[in-house]
């Protein structure tokens, strides 16, 4: 555009005009996101993520004693409102914080979780590999 073109107005009759068009372009720009925003929501546990869920241990025997009695009541039931073990898509975001803060909420206790996640003998380095094993996809 050169120094003696004028821009085009744009009147309010010429949106009005347009206004048909630019509804199904927002609209469907609109579509797109909510899809997007779907595709990126953690899917549900179902009852074979349960059940899956109430099989695995931890392959150390000392470890899979202190999961039984601790952490398994929990996160092996849809119901508790836990991730599941090995469930992934429920331990994405959490381990996107960080391993240091699911270790330290393990020991102070978060939400519904007690202290030590119900596990008073366990060390720092145990309520890690619990951790680790839970979030594992297995």
């Amino acid at each position: 555009m050169t120094k003696t073109q004028s821009r085009p107005s744009i009147s309010p009759q010429s949106i009005t005009a347009f206004s048909p068009f630019w509804c199904g372009v927002t609209l469907a720009a609109l579509s797109a996101l909510t899809a997007l925003t779907a595709c990126q929501q953690p899917a549900e546990p179902g009852p074979q993520d349960e059940a899956r869920a109430e099989q695995l241990r931890p392959q150390s025997a000392a470890l899979a004693e202190k999961y039984e009695r601790s952490c398994m009541v929990c996160h092996s039931r849809i119901a508790a409102n836990a991730p599941l073990t090995g469930f992934a898509p429920a331990w994405k975001a959490r381990l996107e914080k960080g391993m240091e803060t699911l270790v330290r909420n393990a020991q102070q206790g978060l939400g519904s979780m007690p202290p030590g996640g119900q596990c008073a003998d366990c060390t720092t380095e145990e309520l890690r590999a619990l951790v680790v094993f839970m979030a594992h996809d297995h």
